[in-house]
């Protein structure tokens, strides 16, 4: 680092007239002309008026003044919503190393506020152009190996997530291993199977379709918003009196092993019951506990695509899709006998573990990657690379 300069921030960039910025209410989905705004994709939007187009002469660097992304640009655009800063580097300061260097500083998170301001604090690094050149070369080189690995990991993570879908399909929907006989035959199921109305397997109930009052504290009001990944999430959950929970639970009192369905929104996310729960429901559905039904298969087949592409063509509403309880109690499944519920929920059980399993190894190397660049971005610039 002894041949490198530095300079203050604002005495590396040049002065740049801004075109006119596009309320992000405005762009087009398709357009001649591409928006670059302050949010983390690279193009936002279209736009086809060129008046409001700004030249690029030489590469630049755009900086998110809300939001503190950055983005190395070398194509004429034009730009988005309010936050964006065009950072034009004066000649002695390639673009692309001005944006790497950028992207190693850890900037303090300012919610919404304005960022620009910690720009301005910043002293600049300028060693020589052929230096700075080398560089990039180095950087570019290197974040292209770990973007081939994390591109790896992220197709690796999306295939295992099909394996366990396409699987959940062949165990639970009958119907699949007959997709090339005629409609009629597509009817028919293996021996032992049969179709079987909801009502008809177990008692199927919603919670409260009415606003209670809520209260800093008291009891957890479960909605379809507290569904998430086979879990009930209660992070954002709204609290009730104990009035109003005895109330709500003489007609939908949740038990160990009942599942929850979100009826309304994203409809689906069944979720199995396994601690005895101290909460009550609105807008979910119950499905009790039942003798003729295994609870975790019961799960697996209302989580299962084909059933919820059917309910989601079936629902109602037009802002917010929702499936009633009426419909719920008259929706038909396949119901195999319950010794084959068991080796199938086996099946699925055992694929499911070893899916999540592989889910969080590819996840982690994600992670790994994302980290990897922020460590030679910092030995860098700090350690005078």
């Amino acid at each position: 680092m002894s041949k490198w300069e530095w300079k203050e921030f604002e005495d590396c960039i040049e002065r740049v007239k801004y075109t006119t910025k596009i309320p992000s209410k405005d762009y087009l989905q398709e357009g001649e002309f591409p928006i670059v705004s302050q949010e983390d994709c690279l193009i936002s939007g279209y736009w086809n008026d060129r008046i409001d187009l700004f030249k690029v002469t030489k590469p630049i660097v755009i900086f998110g003044d809300h939001t503190k992304v950055l983005k190395y640009i070398d194509f004429d655009f034009v730009l988005g919503a309010d936050g964006v800063k065009i950072l034009c580097p004066k000649d002695y300061l390639n673009a692309h190393f001005f944006f790497y260097f950028l992207k190693s500083v850890n900037f303090d998170n300012l919610g919404y506020a304005r960022h620009y301001r910690l720009l301005k604090e910043l002293s600049v690094p300028i060693p020589p152009l052929s230096e700075q050149k080398r560089i990039v070369k180095f950087l570019d080189e290197e974040f292209s190996k770990i973007e081939t690995l994390k591109t790896n990991a992220e197709t690796n993570l999306k295939n295992a997530k099909e394996l366990f879908e396409t699987t959940l399909e062949k165990e639970l929907n009958p119907l699949s291993r007959h997709s090339e006989r005629s409609e009629e035959s597509c009817a028919e199921l293996p021996s032992g199977w049969e179709w079987k109305k909801m009502r008809d397997v177990c008692d199927v109930r919603d919670g409260t379709h009415d606003s209670p009052k809520y209260h800093k504290e008291g009891y957890p009001l479960v909605t379809s918003k507290n569904l998430k990944n086979g879990l009930i999430d209660v992070d954002n959950v709204k609290y009730i009196s104990k009035e109003d929970y005895e109330a709500i639970n003489k007609r939908s009192k949740v038990c160990v092993g009942d599942i929850l369905f979100a009826m309304i929104g994203t409809i689906g996310n069944a979720v199995l019951v396994s601690e005895e729960p101290c909460y009550a429901i609105k807008n979910v559905a119950l499905f009790k506990k039942s003798t003729l039904i295994n609870p975790k298969f019961l799960q697996y087949i209302l989580n299962s695509s084909f059933i919820l592409e059917k309910m989601q063509q079936e629902a109602k509403g037009t802002t917010q899709r929702f499936v009633g309880l009426d419909y719920l109690r008259s929706f038909q499944i396949p119901l195999p006998p319950l010794s084959v519920q068991k080796e199938i929920v086996a099946r699925l059980d055992k694929l499911s573990e070893n899916v999540k399993r592989l889910e969080a190894n590819y996840k982690q190397i994600i992670a790994n990657c994302d980290e990897l660049k922020k460590t030679i971005l910092k030995q860098t610039f700090q350690g005078g690379n």
